[in-house]
């Protein structure tokens, strides 16, 4: 199936390595132009190079810390200019969310975690609409959590901020859809990352286990019995933000080996 990515400009956040690196890797594999961004500039050259040299395509790494929500100008204007037009693909990460329970929660942590995770996006999404929506083409992808759906321990800032990004990209998928432009969140499950390593080890240390205990209770509750595979992950992004994917919208795409059991 061709995704008709082909020449499509994506900016991807927090895309260096993990999550966002994976579906960094797979839209530049369809063709499309990527502009990679991290807090650490020498990550986010390596990274594109490396994009840039397994895949053909136009990679550029541009740093930019989203807990400063007034560099994100900078960020939209720098990836426009060295990817040479307008984003049709933004793909919204960050790093993972303080943890802690929700009983303990710092209120001058909500602050800062909020920049990070709620007016950063924001901002991009402003910036990038009005030419997403003139093209009558746009893809906005939001990455989530579990948290969303079913509040989880010792993830306090997930299971708070994330509803509310979400409840944003639902109300302006409401607006946009008829403009040609799609705002979807995407759900992933547990994949081998440095915050799954870190929540692991977090956890092991609130519940008085062993990190190895920890990290196989993780597993035992994922129906397929693993975690995911990072092109997995990606091959989902990719779809979602093709061509193909335009009637869907509005919607949250899990990525989760069924490991949250409701049905909504």
């Amino acid at each position: 199936m061709d995704l008709g990515l082909a020449g499509k400009r994506a900016l991807l956040l927090a895309a260096t390595r993990g999550l966002g690196r994976a579906a960094a890797e797979a839209l530049a594999a369809e063709g499309a132009s990527v502009a990679l961004s991290s807090s650490d500039a020498a990550r986010c050259d390596a990274a594109a190079r490396e994009i840039a040299a397994a895949h053909d395509v136009r990679a550029v790494g541009i740093a930019a810390d989203l807990f400063d929500p007034a560099a994100m100008a900078g960020l939209y204007a720098e990836a426009v200019r060295a990817l040479g037009g307008d984003i049709d693909i933004l793909f919204l990460n960050h790093p993972g969310p303080k943890l802690g329970l929700a009983s303990e929660v710092d209120p001058d942590d909500l602050a800062p975690q909020f920049r990070m995770m709620v007016e950063s996006p924001i901002r991009l999404i402003r910036l990038a609409l009005p030419a997403m929506r003139a093209r009558r083409f746009g893809r906005i992808l939001t990455v989530s959590g579990g948290g969303m759906v079913a509040p989880l321990p010792n993830k306090v800032m997930d299971d708070t901020l994330r509803p509310a990004i979400a409840a944003y990209s639902k109300a302006l998928a409401n607006e946009v859809a008829a403009d040609g432009v799609t705002a979807n969140v995407v759900l992933p499950g547990t994949f081998i990352t440095e915050r799954v390593h870190h929540s692991t080890a977090s956890n092991a240390a609130l519940f008085g286990i062993t990190v190895e205990e920890a990290m196989r209770r993780r597993v035992e509750n994922i129906p397929a019995g693993r975690f995911g595979e990072l092109a997995e992950f990606g091959a989902v992004v990719a779809f979602l933000a093709s061509a193909r994917a335009g009637y869907v919208n509005g919607a949250v795409v899990r990525v989760d080996g069924s490991q949250i059991r409701s049905i909504l």
